[in-house]
C-alpha cells in the first residue's frame, strides 16, 4: 500500500511540475472574428485582435498586452407616407487592450481571461436632418472603451476558437478563430 501511495504522489508531483497552459510569457495569439450586439443595434462587426504574454503573476495567471481593430457597416432604406428615408452607419475602431489570463486551473486546451481596452472610434452616419430638410453625412471621432471576459479552446498549438462577452461600443459578443505563433 505504501508503494502505491508513493507512486501516486510522485506521479501527481511530476504532472504538476510539467503543467502547461495554452498562453504563457512570450506567446503571441491573434483572433479573427465576428461581433454581435451593441447600443446601435445587432449589426455584425468584423474584428481582429492580437496579444502577447508579458507579465507572469505567479501560479495564478499572466498579463498580456495587445490591440484590436474592428469595423461594421449598416444600410437601411424605407418608404413611409410617400417619402423614402435612408440611413447608413459605419464604424472603425482601433486601440490597445490588456488582459489577465487565469492559470488557476491547468489545461493545454482552455484559456480564460478578462481585460480592458481603450482607443479611438471613427464613425459616420448618413441620416435625415429635420432642421435642414436634407440628408447629411455626419462624421465623428470619439473615445472607445471596452471591458470583457473571454475564453479560448485550442485544437492545436496554433489553431483554436475564441469567444468574448463584454461592454464596448462595437460588439457585446465576439467569437471566431485564434491563431498562435
Amino acid at each position: 500500500m505504501k508503494k502505491i501511495v508513493t507512486f501516486l504522489l510522485i506521479g501527481m508531483l511530476s504532472l504538476s511540475l510539467h503543467s502547461q497552459h495554452i498562453f504563457n510569457k512570450g506567446d503571441l495569439l491573434f483572433n479573427a472574428g465576428i461581433g454581435l450586439g451593441a447600443y446601435d443595434g445587432w449589426i455584425p462587426s468584423i474584428n481582429v485582435s492580437g496579444e502577447i504574454g508579458v507579465i507572469p503573476t505567479g501560479d495564478i495567471g499572466l498579463v498580456s498586452f495587445g490591440g484590436i481593430m474592428a469595423y461594421k457597416y449598416s444600410n437601411w432604406s424605407n418608404s413611409i407616407y410617400g417619402g423614402t428615408y435612408k440611413y447608413n452607419y459605419s464604424q472603425f475602431t482601433v486601440g490597445p487592450r490588456a488582459a489577465w489570463h487565469v492559470h488557476a486551473f491547468e489545461s493545454d486546451k482552455w484559456d480564460a481571461y478578462a481585460g480592458l481596452g481603450a482607443g479611438v472610434r471613427f464613425w459616420t452616419n448618413y441620416d435625415w436632418d429635420y432642421d435642414h430638410n436634407e440628408y447629411v453625412n455626419k462624421a465623428k471621432v470619439s473615445p472607445y472603451v471596452e471591458a470583457f471576459v473571454g475564453g479560448r479552446m485550442m485544437f492545436s498549438e496554433s489553431f483554436g476558437l475564441f469567444g468574448e462577452l463584454g461592454y464596448g461600443t462595437l460588439s457585446v459578443l465576439k467569437f471566431g478563430v485564434t491563431f498562435g505563433f
